[in-house]
């Protein structure tokens, strides 16, 4: 496997080098990470919130993508959440936006504390991004960071069957027991 020469550690050589790989990695904060495989729960609660974010934003301008575009942030930061929302137009072959609106990340033991910190800050740098959604793949519930008035603040989690997510950066709420249907959590 090639490594990243010296040189290439701009944006431009990352996503070069990034690019040519069959691999998938994310540089944050300066850190180049190779993207792990997920678990079940993991994967269905991507897909699930992907599907119910699609179906709540169907009609207006906005889009929800996956995990296979990368969002870049104005620091140079290259990431691939979970789930993110994106508004306005789009050139479909772009392989990297750097629009997010909204952006979800479903948390994993090997990854939460990276997710929760570095990740967290590099996301805070994008201008058009208004949430981060830190979704619990062990447990129903939803952490939410919210930018207001220019400062981000983490509100108070969604969490249980009854609950819903008001997402009011997409005029939409986001059910806590539609997004977990079907979804295994593990006995507590």
């Amino acid at each position: 496997m090639s490594e990243v020469r010296k040189e290439d550690l701009s944006l431009e050589g990352f996503l070069a080098w990034e690019n040519a790989r069959p691999e998938r990695f994310e540089r944050v904060g300066g850190v180049v990470r190779m993207m792990a495989g997920g678990t079940l729960a993991h994967d269905q609660l991507a897909i699930r919130i992907a599907t119910e974010l699609s179906l709540r934003l169907r009609g207006s301008p906005c889009t929800v993508h996956g995990s296979n575009l990368k969002v870049v942030s104005p620091r140079g930061d290259v990431m691939y959440p979970d789930v993110f929302v994106r508004c306005g137009p789009g050139d479909p072959r772009a392989t990297q936006v750097a629009d997010p609106v909204l952006v979800v990340e479903v948390l994993s033991p090997s990854t939460a504390a990276f997710d929760l910190t570095r990740k967290r800050l590099a996301y805070q740098s994008i201008p058009s991004l208004r949430a981060v959604l830190y979704v619990h793949p062990d447990r129903m519930r939803i952490d939410l960071m919210r930018r207001r008035e220019g400062f981000w603040v983490d509100e108070e989690a969604a969490e249980g069957p009854d609950a819903v997510l008001p997402l009011p950066e997409l005029a939409i709420e986001l059910p806590l027991a539609a997004v977990y249907e079907g979804v295994p959590l593990s006995e507590e």
